[in-house]
């Protein structure tokens, strides 16, 4: 059962590492079985060559075991065998007593040489000695193993050398993996992570080389070319939408709603910032006569004249909204104070002394009563403010009342 992936592991590092694995594996069966061979082989090369030594001693030992000159076979052992990957030697006489004795001593292989050589199974190396034909003793030879040694530090360290090799073959070819696989997959996740934390819905994947990363790279484009379309249009629609709620349908002003939001604000910001603002309530007189006598038709088409003469007095900093009814209001940040915005509320009266025509050709006079108040003068908070400038202008429309009936008196 294989152990879970950490989730750190990124799609370079698991390629890298089958690379390497397979490639280490490949070459690490592949030199296990050459070595094999070539130990096979070699055994029988030096198996071949020990007896052939072997008899060479034989013929040279004859003369030695006839004339039972130990010490002349002593030498010969010593001349012939010195320097050969032969740990020990032995002659024996026809009665197969131990004639002489030979050791190399202190092998270059330290005894793991003849060790080895067991192992595998090296038999020591015999032959006869004969005079005339008639058996007169026998020579025995023992390999040492270092040709085995030789041979298995030398496979091992090309094993090494081919190992590595195949590892940095196989780290370049990840690395083209990486550019034909893992490059793309890459680009799509760092695409879909942008769309997923930035909503970046303009971005898109790039080609890929191979066929069905980059069919899978346009289908994601496809994909996100329709979600950015609903994502722009899903904008337009809340836009729409956040405007309606914000505005009177009639005039297109600004609603209650949101003239009160914009008021709150300012009112923070002045009283932070050490700053006047106005609130203008406007009222229009004998609105009530108007769509009595001419109909609602003429009552909407005199407020809109109202909004749009209104809206074009103040500033673009300024705010005008229809609170319902015939009830307009302004306002005004920042502003100097109560003169400032009497003379918005003087330019407003004298705007409103021309008359408005409808589409049916009915002829209005319209006339607005305004009230005053200004903050912090008038109140601190909105609700202060908005009461003041209420009553501000109902005592405005008395005025205004009053003063028509005297003159009709």
């Amino acid at each position: 059962m294989s152990l879970p992936m950490s989730s750190n592991d990124s799609l370079h590092a698991v390629i890298r590492r089958a690379h390497l694995r397979m490639a280490g594996m490949a070459i690490s069966l592949a030199g296990v079985l050459l070595l094999l061979v070539g130990v096979v082989v070699l055994r029988l090369y030096l198996l071949n060559n020990l007896h052939l030594m072997a008899r060479s001693l034989a013929y040279t030992a004859e003369a030695s075991l006839v004339f039972n000159d130990r010490d002349e076979a002593a030498r010969m052992l010593e001349q012939m065998l010195r320097g050969e990957d032969v740990a020990r030697a032995q002659v024996f006489d026809e009665r197969g007593q131990v004639f002489v004795r030979w050791s190399s001593g202190q092998s270059a292989t330290g005894g793991a040489g003849e060790v080895l050589a067991a192992v595998i199974g090296m038999q020591p190396g015999e032959a006869e000695v004969r005079q005339n034909g008639k058996p007169v003793g026998r020579v025995v030879l023992y390999s040492d193993g270092a040709g085995f040694v030789r041979f298995l530090c030398a496979g091992l360290a090309v094993l090494a050398l081919c190992v590595g090799i195949s590892g940095y073959l196989g780290m370049r070819q990840s690395r083209r993996m990486l550019a034909d696989i893992a490059e793309p997959l890459q680009q799509l996740a760092r695409v879909a992570r942008a769309v997923r934390h930035d909503r970046s819905m303009d971005q898109r994947v790039p080609a890929a080389r191979i066929a069905e990363l980059n069919e899978l790279g346009d289908d994601f484009n496809a994909l996100l070319s329709e979600l950015q379309m609903r994502h722009e249009r899903l904008q337009q629609q809340n836009s729409v939408l956040e405007l309606k709620a914000s505005r009177d349908s009639l005039t297109g002003l600004a609603n209650r709603s949101h003239f009160e939001q914009r008021l709150r604000q300012a009112l923070l910001d002045a009283d932070q910032a050490g700053r006047k603002l106005a609130v203008l309530f406007l009222d229009n007189d004998r609105f009530k006569q108007v769509n009595d006598v001419y109909g609602h038709a003429a009552g909407d088409a005199l407020l809109r004249a109202v909004g749009e003469r209104l809206h074009s007095l103040v500033r673009e900093a300024d705010l005008v909204a229809r609170l319902g009814g015939d009830e307009f209001a302004i306002l005004l940040y920042p502003v100097g104070g109560v003169d400032d915005a009497r003379l918005v509320a003087d330019k407003i009266e004298e705007a409103m002394r021309e008359p408005v025509v409808t589409g049916t050709g009915v002829l209005l006079n319209p006339s607005v009563s305004v009230g005053i108040a200004v903050f912090p003068r008038h109140g601190r908070d909105m609700e202060t403010l908005l009461n003041h400038a209420d009553q501000a202008m109902y005592e405005a429309k008395l005025a205004r009342h009053a003063g028509h009936a005297a003159i009709r008196g």
